[in-house]
């Protein structure tokens, strides 16, 4: 349940952030304030019991170069017409999957999440992180290029990510998106290595072997995010991506599904 509300949190992050970078005729304020709720469903990465709906607000603030979308604070500055550099962290990283949010951060496990035969796993937690990102708009069909590195205690990805802003009206804004993300030893090794001490664990009975990857993981996702306006101040918001990851995450067997879906929808008030 946690998974989803954090998942849900960046998904509406990096909503933001990719609607940020469009160019329209509009009046550009120095102050941006929102706020609305998602609800939304997907299946699950790991080996856990069947996710509830669940409902959740967001916040969305900017004040010029300053902004804090979600779970995401950053500072960003644009550096020309085709260039920006964009300093952030975010709260609640870690390990997850989202193709729109387009990046491996957002999941905390508990282990009386997890099926019977697997509970008796240590919890994985979020780590603060802290990166660093680089938007470029190409002159190739009004695709963007974003690269980010980030991290913290736990380990560190790299992610780069191609989006594509479809502008129908004032309106109605589609942004298709695909990325793809390489994930560290530390990172893989922490969110899906089983220790001796789990399998050895009596409620851990569908446990029978440890793992400890030893090598990079990777993982790729493409998704899609539309919103439409009611009036300039309300409109509703849609998202949905299709999760891929590579042969490091998908061999833990605390790992249930290589491909993963999620689908959401919600409401924002622009202030």
């Amino acid at each position: 349940m946690k998974k989803i509300i954090l998942f849900m949190f960046i998904l509406l992050s990096v909503w933001s952030f990719s609607e940020s970078s469009i160019s329209t005729k509009e009046v550009e304020s120095k102050y941006k304030f929102s706020l609305g709720f998602m609800t939304g469903y997907g299946n699950k990465l790991y080996q856990t019991d069947k996710d509830k709906i669940n409902y959740i607000p967001f916040i969305t603030l900017e004040r010029e170069n300053f902004y804090v979308k979600g779970t995401e604070m950053g500072y960003k500055n644009q550096i020309n017409s085709k260039l920006t550099l964009t300093g952030f962290s975010q709260l609640f990283g870690g390990i997850g999957l989202q193709g729109t949010g387009g990046v491996i951060g957002g999941i905390q496990l508990d282990n009386s999440d997890m099926k019977d035969g697997y509970k008796g796993i240590k919890d994985r937690d979020t780590q603060v992180e802290f990166g660093l990102r680089v938007g470029y708009n190409t002159n190739f069909k009004k695709i963007k290029l974003v690269g980010e590195i980030r991290g913290g205690n736990k380990g560190r990805v790299g992610k780069i990510s191609a989006i594509r802003p479809i502008i129908m009206n004032r309106k109605f804004i589609i942004i298709p998106q695909v990325n793809f993300s390489l994930l560290n030893e530390d990172m893989i090794d922490y969110y899906f290595g089983v220790s001796e001490d789990e399998v050895n664990d009596s409620r851990n009975t569908k446990l029978n072997r440890t793992y400890k990857p030893n090598k990079f993981g990777f993982a790729s996702a493409t998704g899609i995010s539309i919103r439409y306006g009611f009036t300039p101040q309300l409109s509703i918001i849609y998202v949905t991506e299709i999760q891929y990851v590579g042969d490091e995450i998908e061999d833990s067997p605390i790992v249930d599904n290589r491909v993963n879906y999620f689908t959401g929808v919600g409401l924002r008030y622009n202030f």
